[in-house]
């Protein structure tokens, strides 16, 4: 309840602190704007500077509270009105709906510039999709009402349980913050798998959100994830080997324009003896992410959850032995 000449008054009698004194970037903040300065833009035929006004980029720590600053810098705003309560006003808020199964996806932006900067393999980099699952399992750390993640090539979904009230379920605040962790993990673990190779650029993630009423909805839309994963792999598969064999990129989506799966299976098999079935499960499948009970041994299970990384089809099967994901 104090004011401000009270908090003044008490580090003065009790600390002689002048609060006046503080650095003015802790009491005032700091400022980004561009400013008007006078710049050398090139020398005459005698030597002299010729100097013209540009905008530069400046960091200043300063009242922006009342008009002085305004009056100085109208350029900036070019409306009159300086007082701040009012903006709130245009500040829109989306509660995303109660009793519903909330799922982020996230998903890599111009991720094949991304993979090409980074020199990954094609139709797979094995190591890349490790960085994903092991930033999917920090997100499970990070936060608790995940109960279930999927991922393959650059996307990953996170279901958030039925009842959570994270950012009080700001549609806002959930997807800046997934999608923002997401790049810090990934960034923060890139080291760990990709040892000798510099991060040359950063990634950049985006975030959307959906909301589903029902688990068994929630199910069918993993289901229909890992559907587009193996639509996806497979094509890519059939279309790398073609490249890797010689067959330019256009040539390449000609041949496979139009075919269905068996159509690509029987391709891999007679042009290069690959049996699709074959090639590792994280590729065809995908990544699920998920908590399960601390085993010891076979027998033994201690109390307390883990986060395991499993690359299996999400069938009724899978989701029979798993139904506890949707309780907890």
């Amino acid at each position: 309840g104090t004011f401000s000449e009270d908090k003044n008054e008490l580090l003065s009698q009790q600390f002689q602190v002048n609060y006046e004194d503080e650095p003015a970037m802790f009491r005032k903040g700091s400022s980004v704007y561009r400013d008007k300065v006078e710049t050398k833009v090139k020398t005459d035929d005698y030597g002299n500077p010729i100097k013209r006004i540009r905008l530069a980029i400046t960091v200043s720590n300063l009242d922006i509270i009342g008009p002085e600053f305004w009056g100085k810098h109208q350029y900036i705003l070019q409306e009159g009105k300086y007082r701040y309560e009012y903006v709130k006003k245009f500040d829109d808020i989306r509660r995303l709906p109660c009793c519903n199964w909330i799922v982020v996806r996230i998903s890599a932006c111009q991720f094949d510039k991304f993979s090409l900067i980074h020199s990954f393999d094609k139709p797979n980099d094995e190591t890349a999709l490790s960085l994903m699952n092991a930033s999917a399992s920090l997100m499970m750390e990070q936060f608790p009402d995940i109960i279930f993640g999927y991922g393959f090539s650059n996307e990953y979904s996170f279901v958030f349980q039925e009842n959570t009230e994270l950012y009080q379920r700001n549609e806002r605040l959930i997807l800046s913050s997934c999608s923002s962790w997401f790049t810090s993990f990934y960034m923060m673990k890139w080291k760990e798998y990709f040892p000798s190779k510099e991060l040359v650029q950063p990634p950049k993630f985006e975030a959307e959100v959906l909301c589903y009423p029902k688990p068994k909805i929630v199910c069918d839309y993993l289901s229909w994830r890992q559907a587009e994963c193996h639509n996806r792999n497979q094509y890519n598969t059939c279309f790398w080997m073609l490249v890797k064999s010689g067959e330019d990129e256009n040539k390449a989506n000609e041949i496979l324009k139009g075919t269905l799966s068996k159509d690509k299976n029987e391709l891999l098999f007679q042009r290069f003896q690959m049996n699709y079935n074959n090639e590792p499960a994280m590729f065809r499948k995908g990544s699920c992410t998920y908590r399960q009970k601390v085993k010891v041994s076979e027998d033994v299970v201690r109390d307390g959850w883990d986060v395991a990384v499993t690359h299996v089809d999400m069938g009724p099967d899978f989701w029979r032995k798993h139904i506890y994901i949707f309780d907890k």
